[in-house]
């Protein structure tokens, strides 16, 4: 069941509904969570782009599989894909992206520590570039990398409309206009 176009499709717009409610009640949510200083306005609007997303890939999942056939089972990577878009639509329209992370355990291994995930990275089968590989291979994810204040801040993936995705990197200078 888990395994089913149709069961990540549900998941996709249970979670767009959330994104929705966050979307419509955004000031209100940022300012309980303390966040008053926040552009809501633009917080809301990334939560309608991640909906609008998950709501679109949904229904592609639901169109491939009629178009297969019922007793048709998903190829093991549009199976990954489709569960990536899942899991971000479910955790608010953002996943981290962890190669950064990966990449300097990577190059920092030694004999006694870390050769594992050397020999991984190097082969480019490390899981955090095959969760990238993953995401990317959606076409419904915008990568973010944000420098706030001069400090560079952990990249992450935004589930976002197409439409949306205009840019790919920015850079912040004030952390008091940060949506998050």
């Amino acid at each position: 069941m888990g395994d089913s176009f149709e069961y990540l499709a549900a998941r996709c717009d249970t979670a767009a509904a959330e994104l929705m409610h966050e979307a419509e009640n955004a000031k209100e949510i940022l300012a309980s969570c303390g966040y008053s200083n926040v552009d809501w306005p633009e917080w809301a609007a990334h939560k309608v782009s991640a909906a609008t997303a998950a709501r679109g890939y949904a229904a592609g999942l639901r169109a491939e599989a009629a178009e297969r056939g019922p007793d048709a089972r998903p190829d093991a990577s549009r199976l990954a894909q489709a569960k990536r878009v899942a899991l971000a639509a479910e955790m608010g329209g953002i996943l981290v992206d962890s190669r950064p992370t990966a990449q300097r355990t990577a190059e920092q291994a030694n004999a006694l520590f870390g050769q594992a995930d050397r020999e991984a990275w190097e082969a480019g089968t490390h899981p955090s570039q095959q969760k990238a590989r993953e995401i990317e291979a959606t076409g419904v994810f915008m990568h973010v990398a944000e420098t706030i204040d001069g400090v560079q801040q952990v990249p992450f993936w935004r589930l976002s409309d197409p439409a949306d995705q205009a840019t790919t990197h920015r850079t912040r200078e004030n952390a008091d206009t940060d949506e998050f």
